[in-house]
């Protein structure tokens, strides 16, 4: 699309400053950052911040599935 430059380090940098700093929006944060880890095959990180989104929403199931997926993948 017209002009717009795609940074992937940049948006990752900004990513984790909302994760660790941010209120509302940090949870997202750290679901995008999941998602950008698990691509970058960085699964420990994944996994780091998916345990900690399971403690601080235990009622959401989606997280054990997706700690559970990434513990079984080779």
């Amino acid at each position: 699309m017209g002009g717009l430059s795609s940074d992937k380090q940049g948006g990752i940098a900004d990513l984790e400053t909302t994760a660790e700093h941010g209120h509302y929006l940090a949870p997202f944060a750290r679901i995008l950052l999941s998602i950008a880890y698990v691509r970058e095959k960085d699964n420990s990180r994944a996994l780091q911040l998916l345990t900690g989104l399971r403690r601080e929403f235990p009622a959401n199931t989606l997280f054990s599935r997706e700690i559970a997926h990434l513990q079984s993948a080779p």
